[in-house]
């Protein structure tokens, strides 16, 4: 056998591809990446899209200045300067994250579509070079995930339509649009959607959203053979209810209309709009979004040579993050390719001993209220117990829910919509950490190495955290939980009782 000419080889095109490469080599692995040439381009777009949604949050923001009485705020802000914004925002962002920053840390950068080839050893072929490694990492960019017919109950005129009529987020932020459309639908089932929805009509559209509340959650237990199923914990039916109950009612209060993706019967075009046929009537727009989420781009990586095989539902990988052949790793969810980017190159570079966690992929949907989300839900959690510690009384699972308004920070700041739902063992291991309003996704990081630390909810109540600060909402959870399980406990309540007596007694005797 040929010497090998790298550690490790990651076949790219993502962020979490460049970060891996730098992880990698870190470590002081010989590190390739191969990185097709539209890359660069579609990263500029991830950037932009995600400047257009803080641009909505923005806008929410002034108009919350105006209920206090601090500003007024009477129309959205002209298209032409938040386009211009946006692109200068996706421009830097795209530069700190260049290929040239990934070169400068050690890396070998190879621009130009890879391939597996076979004969007559695994190997990847990059144009006119031939690269071969101890390990692969596939780390792909994304496209958007297409219409399928389950989406439309059946109805396959309508997929069709839409098909051929919806626009992906890359067509709809072209240059070449001068104006918003005044009436837009979105069509999605997960996080992107909702972000997007919500930011057109801050931005002066009236939407309408198309949400696939289909439930096809992510399960933590894994699928027989120890594979780990390629579905995404970013679509909205594996939020917790009482998340997803409180994410679909903000956007109806905003004025979002919502309707189920399969009481869409018909779908066509008239006179340069298209026209949806739903429940209380037809409806005119004048764009039609397919905002779903998206996929990792397997096309072109020639995974048959490396035998691998995709599946009708996706790559399945073990907890590993292996594939099939225990060389090649894979990142399968684009919403938690960085998490798992990382993971692989520990063990693609060390021992495959590492295993992901699905439970702790982390959910933010930029919002207001902005959802972040962690852990098991609720109905997960009670059906765990029910399972894995025969809890037939359902008493193994103790809930906590915290108004928001309760953080002094919320208040401050006229935004008191949201709670934080805190779920444990009744012996404080924690479970799950959900959270809606103000800045949550700022709180996450702290939920997540309590759950990654496996700590206790008396941990979290001894959080030193700043005030006010969202991180706040954690600790007073935990302690709204410590005194919920107290009051469960009336041994305690007496021993605990008993004990101060006695306290007191002594300090009588003392004096005396």
């Amino acid at each position: 056998m040929p010497p090998l000419d790298y550690d490790l080889i990651i076949l790219g095109g993502s962020l979490a591809a460049r970060e891996a490469a730098i992880a990698a080599r870190m470590l002081q692995a010989r590190v390739a990446l191969v990185e097709p040439d539209e890359a660069e381009a579609a990263l500029r777009q991830d950037w932009q899209h995600q400047a257009w949604i803080q641009i909505g949050r923005l806008i929410e923001g002034r108009s919350r200045l105006a209920q206090m009485g601090l500003s007024a705020f009477s129309s959205p802000p002209a298209w032409a300067a938040v386009r211009q914004w946006a692109e200068v925002v996706a421009t830097d962002l795209a530069e700190e994250t260049s290929l040239s920053q990934v070169a400068a840390a050690g890396v070998d950068v190879v621009v130009g579509q890879g391939e597996f080839f076979r004969r007559p050893h695994l190997g990847v072929r990059a144009g006119e070079r031939t690269l071969r490694s101890r390990a692969y990492l596939l780390a792909p960019g994304n496209r958007v995930r297409p219409l399928e017919a389950g989406n439309f109950n059946g109805n396959f005129n309508a997929m069709a339509e839409m098909k051929t009529l919806a626009q992906t987020p890359a067509e709809f932020w072209h240059p070449d649009r001068s104006q918003l459309p005044g009436r837009i639908a979105v069509w999605g089932e997960g996080a992107r959607a909702v972000e997007l929805a919500q930011a057109l009509h801050r931005l002066g559209s009236q939407v309408t959203l198309l949400l696939d509340l289909a439930a096809n959650a992510v399960s933590h237990s894994g699928l027989p053979g120890g594979r780990l199923p390629p579905a995404s914990r970013s679509r909205i039916a594996c939020l917790d209810a009482d998340l997803r109950r409180l994410l679909l009612a903000s956007l109806e209060a905003d004025g979002i209309a919502i309707y189920p993706t399969d009481t869409l019967t018909q779908v066509h075009t008239h006179a340069r709009t298209v026209k949806l046929a739903l429940p209380d009537g037809a409806q005119t727009v004048d764009c039609l979004l397919n905002a779903g989420e998206p996929v990792p781009d397997w096309d072109g990586l020639n995974l048959e040579a490396a035998n691998i095989r995709l599946e009708a539902d996706g790559l399945r990988v073990y907890p590993t993050l292996q594939t099939f052949n225990a060389r090649i790793f894979a990142c399968t969810s684009p919403s938690a390719a960085r998490q798992q980017a990382q993971l692989a190159v520990r063990n693609a570079v060390f021992l495959p001993n590492r295993h992901l966690r699905p439970e702790l992929l982390p959910m933010v949907i930029a919002t207001q209220p902005a959802i972040a989300s962690i852990g098991l839900t609720e109905a997960e959690a009670r059906d765990l117990a029910l399972q894995r510690w025969r809890d037939c009384h359902g008493t193994e699972v103790v809930v906590q829910t915290l108004p928001f308004q309760l953080n002094p920070k919320a208040p401050m700041q006229a935004a008191p919509t949201g709670f934080c739902k805190l779920i444990a063992r009744r012996n404080g291991r924690i479970l799950g950490i959900h959270l809606a309003g103000l800045d949550a996704e700022e709180a996450l990081s702290t939920a997540a190495i309590a759950l990654q630390e496996h700590c206790r909810v008396r941990s979290l109540a001894q959080l030193p955290v700043a005030s006010p600060s969202t991180a706040e909402i954690l600790r007073q959870t935990a302690i709204a939980w410590q005194q919920q399980r107290l009051a469960q406990q009336p041994r305690l309540q007496d021993w605990l009782e008993t004990w101060q007596e006695i306290r007191r007694s002594r300090s009588r005797w003392t004096q005396l």
